[in-house]
């Protein structure tokens, strides 16, 4: 029997096998089941056809053995059956209640065009032709969801399914990002949700039916994060499995490393004193404006600039990957912030080409100088870039404003009818006299001793890292340095008081301005 006389005789006996269904079964559905695995099995056999004339004999015999499967299978299962009209939870008694609770959680784990379809068809009452609407999808391809959720349900009801552990015990990550600004990711990354998703999915590719299990979350809830999750590339899709996109440093493996490079610490201060003492009096004699400041405020200036020398070291050797918000940066998350987390570092740009450059000390109650205070504000750092410059002009009572609040928060005083700054201002020679001095000394007395600690932070990582995260371990091990190379050394270092927090109030610590 061809292919196409095998087709014209399955459409001409349909009709015929469902009929045959609907006497053997006491639903609808079932007729639509049973009669579906009888044409099933039609075709996969259709080999073993003698000839035209045997055909129908054949057929009785397959409807025959596959309603006896059917049959044993069903007194099997004691479940709930999804029929045309799901019950009322008054419909169900005190033997047969669990099958309702079964029922719900197969349904919160359906995907999500399989899930809309049986809503709108069994709990909205809505036709075939309107899920069509509603969906913008053939009515044959309602039908197939429909019957395929039904057997997707009904297996589901038996099978024991149990919730993983960051459905009771959820995991809070810290969203760590190296490179050209702005820093998306750290806001996107907020939610607990997607925190919890990319967890799941971090040693493992899951399902999405999986990843709602081991997060305890109905997939009705996490659809939309996953798809943006998805869409940013935090999380990549492996056929019908999601796998985490990111590296997450956790906290065992952050033990490893503090561990491994603890005896770097000691040795990268004292370098860091060295640096100091060396060269406060040529960094005094360049003469930028505000070389005046006390002596501590003029020491954080000077290892501010060495800090963001250090943080460089050997990242010109690893590419960059550019991220789904178009900038190039790493992107990583931390189980654990390091109570050693003490500096965040930026930069912002007026429209004359001057900079602000900002190395924010985050010790609750110290602060003096944050970069939040003028990132994204373009207005502000107009002006104060203005008064840093000397420039006679008037300004607007709108101005004003700003200023006063500048004022407010201690980067500018006022004296006698004019404003001053409280940062250094370098000229952009003035600046590459300094940075050389730091480029100089970290590549002849630390680049060695950085070397060695990123390579043992690499290692580490590696081994705590999936197989296919592996081309981002360098890259990470690199930029996470700042805590063993800039924030606990600088901890040592105030410790023994060479550097103190208390600050002069006149004087912003880390926080200086380079004018093109």
């Amino acid at each position: 029997m061809t292919e196409n006389e095998l087709r014209e005789k399955i459409i001409e006996v349909s009709k015929t096998i469902f009929s045959y269904c609907m006497v053997k079964t006491p639903t609808r559905e079932e007729a639509e089941d049973l009669s579906q695995d009888i044409l099933c099995e039609l075709i996969k056999s259709a080999g073993n056809i003698r000839d035209d004339n045997a055909f129908y004999a054949f057929m009785w015999s397959v409807a025959g053995n596959v309603y006896k499967q059917w049959y044993r299978k069903k007194l099997k299962n004691n479940t709930c059956e999804l029929t045309e009209d799901i019950a009322s939870e008054d419909d169900f008694t005190e033997d047969n209640i669990g099958d309702i609770y079964l029922l719900r959680r197969e349904l919160t784990l359906l995907s999500e065009k399989y899930r809309k379809a049986t809503i709108l068809y069994y709990i909205d009452g809505c036709s075939c032709s309107e899920i069509s609407s509603a969906l913008d999808i053939p009515e044959s391809m309602v039908k197939y969801l429909l019957f395929k959720s039904r057997k997707i349900l009904k297996e589901g009801m038996n099978m024991e399914r149990n919730f993983g552990q960051l459905s009771y015990n959820p995991k809070t990550l810290h969203p760590m990002y190296h490179g050209q600004g702005p820093n998306r990711f750290y806001d996107f990354m907020q939610s607990k949700i997607k925190q919890n998703i990319v967890s799941s999915c971090y040693n493992d590719a899951l399902t999405v039916q999986q990843i709602s299990l081991e997060t305890g979350i109905p997939l009705p809830y996490l659809d939309d994060e996953i798809k943006a999750l998805e869409d940013k590339k935090i999380i990549i899709k492996d056929g019908k499995r999601y796998k985490a996109n990111i590296v997450i440093i956790s906290t065992e493996c952050a033990d490893e490393i503090s561990r491994a490079v603890a005896k770097y610490h000691d040795i990268i201060a004292d370098k860091m004193k060295s640096f100091i003492e060396e060269k406060m009096a040529d960094y005094k004699a360049i003469g930028f404006i505000n070389n005046d400041f006390s002596e501590n405020t003029l020491r954080w200036q000077l290892i501010a600039i060495l800090f963001r020398k250090i943080c460089g070291i050997n990242n010109e050797v690893v590419n960059t990957p550019k991220t789904s918000w178009g900038e190039n940066a790493f992107l990583w998350c931390l189980e654990k912030l390091p109570q050693n987390y003490m500096f965040n570092y930026c930069g912002v740009d007026s429209k004359q080409g001057d900079s602000i450059n900002f190395f924010d000390y985050l010790s609750l109650g110290n602060r003096q100088g944050d970069h939040h205070d003028f990132y994204g504000n373009e207005r502000y750092i107009n002006i104060f870039c203005d008064i840093c410059r000397g420039e006679k002009m008037t300004f607007s009572e709108y101005d004003l404003e700003a200023i006063a609040e500048m004022i407010k928060k201690g980067y500018v005083i006022k004296t006698d009818n004019s404003f001053k700054v409280t940062v250094p201002i370098y000229t952009t020679k003035q600046f590459n006299q300094i940075a050389g001095f730091a480029e100089q000394f970290v590549r002849d007395r630390l680049s060695a001793v950085i070397s060695e600690m990123d390579n043992t932070t690499a290692r580490i990582l590696s081994a705590h890292t999936p197989k296919h995260l592996q081309d981002q371990v360098n890259g990470i091990a690199s930029t996470d340095k700042f805590i063993n190379a800039v924030c606990i050394p600088a901890t040592t270092l105030i410790e023994r008081q060479f550097l103190s927090t208390s600050w002069h109030p006149l004087e912003m610590p880390t926080t200086y301005v380079v004018l093109k």
